[in-house]
């Protein structure tokens, strides 16, 4: 953390360097998002995601064509509205996870780990109000799910996404840990596979599916 802590105070200096500094400033940046991704990553559920999200937004505000700052910041927020009692709060945690992911969204278009972030973040707004919510924000869902799995389909987290939705409906609904079982499977076997472009690209979600897949075996 404390590298991250230094790369955000130096980023204004180095950014309008030569182009041979910027090769370092690259490396800088490279090492500032490993060291925040690795923190994001060993956190628990009920850890704060504020500071990781604060660090992110301010590597972003520096490097304002990488679209990993925006994405994981997304992450962030989202996971903090998890831990969020107040609707009205989550909510707010929420729409400042919508603005950064849309922000990724324009620096990389048509990519499907932001179009399955996207997803989560609808999802997590029916939490807030299932019975007011559920139609609404369950299309849209849907529909990035859709474009995320029409991009890359073997993107382990689009069948945990989809293994989530049918493991949290109860069973009267169609949903359930038995009818979510398949689907389980195929995200543990698509995890087992899936290795990430670099350290800081997307890597989560095999601890929930190996949680789930424990639970529907009971």
């Amino acid at each position: 953390m404390k590298r991250i802590l230094l790369f955000v105070l130096i980023a204004g200096f180095f950014y309008n360097q030569a182009s041979a500094q910027n090769a370092t400033d690259k490396s800088e940046y490279q090492q500032a998002m490993e060291d925040v991704v690795a923190d994001i990553q060993e956190a628990g559920l009920e850890a704060d995601f504020q500071p990781f999200a604060n660090v992110l937004e301010r590597i972003a505000a520096v490097e304002k064509k990488e679209w990993l700052p925006q994405y994981w910041g997304a992450f962030c927020y989202m996971m903090k509205s998890f831990a969020e009692p107040v609707a009205e709060k989550k909510d707010l945690l929420l729409d400042k996870a919508e603005q950064l992911i849309a922000a990724a969204d324009t620096l990389n278009p048509n990519n499907d780990e932001v179009e399955v972030l996207k997803a989560n973040i609808a999802s997590s707004r029916i939490v807030v109000d299932p019975m007011n919510r559920w139609q609404r924000y369950g299309a849209l869902s849907a529909m990035a799910i859709a474009k995320a799995k029409s991009i890359n389909p073997a993107n382990p987290r689009i069948a945990l996404h989809e293994a989530q939705g049918v493991f949290y409906t109860p069973e009267a609904y169609g949903g359930g840990k038995i009818k979510a079982l398949p689907l389980i499977k195929t995200a543990i076997e698509q995890f087992a596979a899936f290795k990430p472009a670099s350290a800081i690209m997307p890597n989560w979600g095999a601890p929930v599916a190996e949680y789930m897949l424990a639970e529907a075996q009971k």
